[in-house]
């Protein structure tokens, strides 16, 4: 089920919630039961479903207007079906702590004033505290003519709230979205029948990202890389955490990867700190730029027969999940070969938990790993196309003693398994995933996507236990809780 949102995982660091002043609101009392009109105006919104048109406000973030987190929202409601989206140019401030009534009056009276061109105005605010990250979401729709449609409000004490495994801007907008899509008429098979809209081109636009030709042309580079791996030579430079390089880190980083059979590493003969933009709250968009920075670097600099590395990290040693390691590594020529981004909704960051410089250089030699051993997954997919799932089944246990040649990614084999169970080949979706399941015995993902093949094979009581061992695993999981509960309601 996480694989799902690995594409989004990025955009938004945790380091966004260090805006301030942080805001609670005081208010414990729950909603009201909507009016007859209020309830006729949710049942008009309903039933228009993916038709209808919706204006997101800028987010109200830690106490001020945050216009990426909308953005985010806008791509969430776009991903399940709504097809008309925009982003409000002005946020709406009401007074901090009010109560959700008020609240609602404040944000229907705003809208008044500063008309909106679709049928729905969506109000959002994520509230909490420094110590604890965020811990209130508050929410109002209301008509374009000011009309009070739909207001939602979670705190602490809300079981919605506790299954968060981390509270900070996606899993809000996640939950919010989760919550706000049957208001809107919008659940699974609008979000199958879902395209890329134009929510969908502005994060595009955000991320950073090169040209598609150039992207185009870092897989055949990483795939002469691989062929290459036992004779060439990789430079390790420093890595680089805030505005400031680790210098015994390039020892250390090089022998690991050296230890682990990878390659030849060496430490890189001199410093160099990049100029990595930290101005834009995408992830993605600072990955790209520290892949361009060290990309024009290695051009000026070559480093004659030798492949480089150049890492950025982020780490909190008491969160772990607040950080997040990204490296690059170019070419003879200055050419990318290697752009990695890791965080926190990745399954090995979420396995390896780095909470130090030790720790995010352990990552980099498991996801190096990745790229310069062959991949089992690649392996497992071309079996099942020529001889089948028993075949693959039979080969996955002799490319596992092949620990020199190939490598195993809990990643990459989730991701295969969700290819067939979009196939509706489940089977061996079902297959991959226990395959998974035997070499991440620990990985509560696992057991997760493992339950959803289960559930879409129509085998229950296999799909519950799977979900069973999932949470055993992570109590917290929100995907786990709410499989296993519609599971028992069937």
């Amino acid at each position: 089920m996480e694989s799902r949102l690995n594409h989004f995982a990025g955009i938004f660091l945790v380091c966004a919630l260090g805006l301030s002043p942080w805001t609670f609101s005081q208010e414990t009392p729950k909603t009201s039961a909507p009016s007859q009109e209020q309830q006729k105006k949710r049942e008009l919104m309903k039933s228009r479903g993916p038709e209808g048109s919706m204006t997101v406000l800028p987010v109200i973030l830690a106490g001020r207007p945050f216009d990426r987190v909308s953005e985010i929202v806008g791509l969430f409601l776009e991903q399940k079906g709504l097809r008309d989206i925009e982003i409000g140019p002005k946020p709406c401030t009401p007074p901090a702590s009010i109560a959700l009534d008020k609240l609602a009056e404040a944000v229907a009276e705003f809208v008044k004033k500063n008309p909106v061109a679709t049928e729905h105005a969506l109000y959002a605010e994520y509230n909490g505290s420094p110590q604890e990250g965020l811990v209130e979401l508050r929410a109002v729709v209301v008509d374009k003519m000011g009309g009070v449609v739909w207001m939602d409000h979670l705190g602490e004490q809300d079981d919605a709230m506790k299954r968060l495994q981390q509270k900070e801007p996606m899993t809000f907008s996640v939950l919010l979205v989760e919550r706000l899509s049957p208001e809107l008429g919008l659940n699974e098979e609008t979000a199958k029948a879902a395209k890329p809209g134009k929510m969908a081109k502005l994060m595009d636009e955000r991320s950073g990202l090169p040209p598609e030709n150039e992207r185009a042309a870092i897989p055949p580079r990483q795939k002469e890389l691989r062929k290459t791996r036992k004779t060439m030579a990789l430079t390790v430079f420093p890595v680089q955490i805030g505005d400031t390089t680790i210098s015994a880190s390039s020892i250390e980083l090089a022998k690991m990867i050296t230890d682990a059979g990878l390659c030849k590493a060496v430490p890189a003969q001199q410093s160099s700190l990049l100029k990595v933009s930290r101005a834009d709250p995408s992830e993605l968009k600072a990955l790209w730029s520290l892949a361009r920075a060290f990309r024009e670097y290695c051009r000026q600099n070559p480093t004659g027969p030798y492949y480089a590395l150049y890492a950025d990290c982020a780490f909190n040693p008491e969160r772990w999940e607040q950080g997040f390691v990204h490296f690059v590594v170019c070419d003879r020529n200055g050419e990318w070969v290697i752009v990695d981004m890791q965080n926190s909704h990745q399954p090995e960051y979420q396995n390896i938990k780095p909470t130090s410089i030790e720790g995010c250089s352990k990552l980099i030699v498991k996801r190096l790993e990745g790229y310069l051993k062959l991949s089992i997954a690649d392996d497992l997919r071309e079996t099942i196309r020529t001889s089948g799932i028993d075949a693959a089944v039979s080969r996955f246990n002799e490319l596992r003693a092949k620990t020199g040649e190939y490598g195993l990614s809990e990643q990459e084999m989730n991701s295969l398994g969700y290819e067939y169970v979009q196939a509706k080949r489940f089977k061996e979706a079902i297959e991959i995933f226990k395959l998974n399941v035997v070499a991440f015995p620990e990985s509560f993902n696992a057991y997760d996507s493992l339950g959803e093949a289960y559930a879409a094979a129509g085998e229950k009581e296999l799909a519950i236990k799977s979900y069973q061992r999932s949470l055993e695993l992570n109590p917290n999981s929100q995907s786990g809780i709410d499989a296993l509960e519609r599971l028992k309601a069937k």
